[in-house]
């Protein structure tokens, strides 16, 4: 299997990389109209089912999906922190909040007595569960759909060519932007330019304008590059080829699978 990695860049050290695992075999090979399919189904019955059964199921189902893509369990779990912490928020607030239902714990916490009830922990659970499952399916689709792929998709089901153009320019020159800034930094540092705290601030100052003109002249030069090969204001695509047999099964494998999901609830 070979590992393609997409444009990176180097932020206090730390490597950002987008890891796409391009394997024909795998889940990356899958038709990205299908995959956006079977995304909206899983976000709609992850809404709709109530229970804690569902939610749980589909964000198992997605986490072994990237698993089995080839991508690295580390980079699911790095993007789920996130989501984690905002599932926390919802529960402790939902135990916290209702109070109908039997006692289900009491907590004294100095001389205030927390009272967990049955339908505040319910509640809390479920709703927690929703943004994990929900979270896992979205994230298991971006991480096995790259980019070109989901605008092509995009296209088909019409979405405006403006917003897809626009996703296609940013997504490509956010990594330059970035990389372009770091190297500004490093250039700062090694000046002592944020030995100090009113030098930092100066040289922060000094970032952020040097890094908008340069913006700004690098997107004058592109767009002179553009028009010099024949730029008429529609960036050419590749047109979407016609769903393979294989595609097909994988939609009704998947689309079977989140149905017996919703009705297990």
């Amino acid at each position: 299997m070979v590992i393609e990695y997409y444009p990176t860049c180097r932020i206090k050290g730390n490597l950002m990389f987008v890891q796409i695992a391009n394997n024909r075999s795998s889940l990356v090979a899958v038709d990205g109209r299908i995959k956006l399919v079977l995304l909206a189904l899983a976000l709609g019955i992850n809404l709709m089912a109530g229970g804690l059964r569902v939610p749980f199921c589909l964000a198992v189902i997605a986490a072994s999906l990237v698993v089995y893509a080839g991508i690295r369990p580390a980079v699911l779990l790095k993007r789920m922190v996130v989501p984690v912490m905002l599932a926390m928020v919802v529960l402790f607030s939902q135990m916290l909040w209702v109070r109908s239902g039997t006692i289900y714990l009491e907590l004294p916490i100095a001389s205030w007595q927390w009272t967990i009830y049955t339908d505040g922990l319910q509640r809390g659970l479920e709703l927690a569960l929703r943004i994990l499952g929900g979270m896992s399916a979205l994230l298991c689709f971006s991480l096995t759909t790259p980019l070109p792929e989901l605008m092509r998709a995009a296209r088909f089901f019409r979405c405006p060519v403006l917003l897809v153009e626009l996703t296609m320019i940013i997504y490509r020159y956010l990594f330059l932007l970035l990389e372009e800034g770091q190297r500004i930094r490093n250039a700062q540092v090694a000046r002592l330019g944020y030995a100090g705290f009113r030098s930092g601030l100066a040289s922060s100052g000094i970032l952020g304008g040097m890094l908008l003109l340069r913006t700004y002249d690098r997107a004058e030069r592109n767009m002179v590059a553009m028009r010099s090969r024949g730029y008429q204001g529609v960036l050419p695509g590749l047109a979407s080829a016609p769903i393979a047999g294989r595609d097909w099964l994988a939609l009704a494998i998947g689309a079977t699978l989140l149905l017996a999901l919703y009705l297990s609830r």
